[in-house]
């Protein structure tokens, strides 16, 4: 296939990175995506309180994802995605410990929102040590390929967490922490090129500095609407498939199944269109083509209907996903690589985390169809967000 050979030209770096984040999301989704169902099933906690803890976790996750990234770029890449992943893997021993031991909510809620703030110092700073490997034309390629080691680790935790049924719950993160750890080796191998900038710990004068960058600033608001709208596909839709569609459990997980297995399949043929029409192209096209799938939802009248609205979301985050990440790239000024991929983690979690509650009242409050037509206006604000903000600098493909 020739669209693979310039993903075989990429750095062995950027390969060894696409593995440990597979490894570690696997590692991750054996256990955590359960912890919920945990509490409020076995735990008989009230529903209100997992949200409260979630919340928080969300919360504390997404400021430090901003931290995170201005420390990487004083003090480096790898010692902080280490050091967290080190602290992550003591971290689920922890919880393992906790649930064996059935610990009080209070001591499970704090470890839970560690294990989101030690998330947040990875995710950011893995992003910006791609953009330190891979030359402007390869970011793309780079990016997708990141995205399906995390998609594959997605889909391999909670098969291994089928397949060992037969162990406890608590046991299941005494495997994730020593998988944890493996993946902490392969980052550990990963050499990063030396940074300019100064090491110190970050300033809030510093840290604010990008309120200037009016470009940046407008792509981060694009950022936070594009991921209210993201978010609907996780609870809104299955709300909607089960109650207004009727749709049983069996059916519904197909749903996400498909979208999983698309994302796999189809990232890295993808690069070659996201080439073609430059990033900036992508993000509006794929901004356009989420407002028109979720516009459409409220259309849909059974299964099929729903399935192929869901596959138009799915080839819209295809092309965006990437494109977005490698104009975060090209937005950022010299030695801020990390604090712009924090910058623009921090939105994604404010966007993902306010898309559920926005969601869910729009479709308690109005009929479905004006419910899903007014979340797809979020796509057509993140479209004309993404436009101006990377229209001064004509982001291309060729050009990034």
């Amino acid at each position: 296939m020739a669209w693979f050979a310039e993903f075989r030209a990429l750095d062995r770096r950027l390969w060894s990175l696409a593995a440990a984040r597979l490894v570690v999301t696997a590692g991750f989704s054996m256990v955590m995506p359960f912890l919920a169902i945990h509490l409020a099933i076995e735990r008989k906690v009230p529903a209100i309180v997992v949200g409260i803890i979630w919340t928080i976790a969300g919360g504390c996750g997404a400021a430090m994802q901003w931290i995170g990234g201005e420390l990487a770029d004083r003090i480096g890449r790898r010692p902080v995605m280490v050091a967290a992943m080190l602290l992550r893997a003591l971290n689920l021993t922890a919880l393992g410990y906790a649930t064996a031991q059935q610990s009080s909510i209070a001591v499970i809620g704090a470890l839970i929102v560690a294990n989101s703030m030690l998330r947040a110092f990875f995710d950011p700073v893995a992003n910006a040590l791609v953009a330190d490997l891979a030359p402007a034309l390869d970011r793309v390629a780079a990016y997708s390929l990141q995205r399906v080691g995390i998609n594959i680790g997605w889909a391999a935790g909670p098969a291994i967490a089928a397949a060992a049924h037969g162990l406890s719950y608590s046991t299941l993160f005494y495997l994730s922490a020593p998988v944890t750890l493996l993946a902490t080796i392969g980052v550990a191998t990963i050499t990063a090129p030396a940074l300019t900038g100064r090491a110190h710990a970050p300033r809030w004068r510093e840290m604010l500095a990008f309120r200037d960058d009016r470009p940046f600033v407008r792509f981060l608001l694009a950022t936070v609407a594009f991921f209210i709208l993201q978010a609907q596909l996780y609870q809104s839709l299955s709300i909607f498939a089960a109650r207004e569609l009727h749709l049983d459990r069996s059916q519904v997980g197909t749903i996400y199944m498909l979208n999983g297995l698309l994302v796999v399949f189809l990232q890295l043929p993808a690069v070659s269109y996201i080439r073609r029409v430059g990033t900036r192209g992508a993000l509006v096209f794929g901004c356009v083509g989420y407002a028109a799938s979720y516009g459409s939802t409220g259309f849909a009248t059974g299964y099929l209907s729903i399935l192929a609205c869901v596959v138009a979301v799915t080839l819209s985050e295809i092309i965006s996903s990437p494109a977005q990440q490698t104009s975060v790239a090209a937005l950022a000024p010299a030695g801020r690589m990390g604090a712009y991929s924090g910058l623009y983690g921090l939105c994604q979690v404010i966007g993902q985390s306010a898309g559920p509650t926005i969601g869910t009242a729009l479709l308690d409050s109005l009929p479905s169809r004006l419910a899903w037509l007014g979340l797809a206006l979020f796509g057509v604000t993140a479209a004309w967000g993404y436009h101006g903000a990377l229209k001064p600098l004509q982001v291309r493909n060729t050009e990034p």
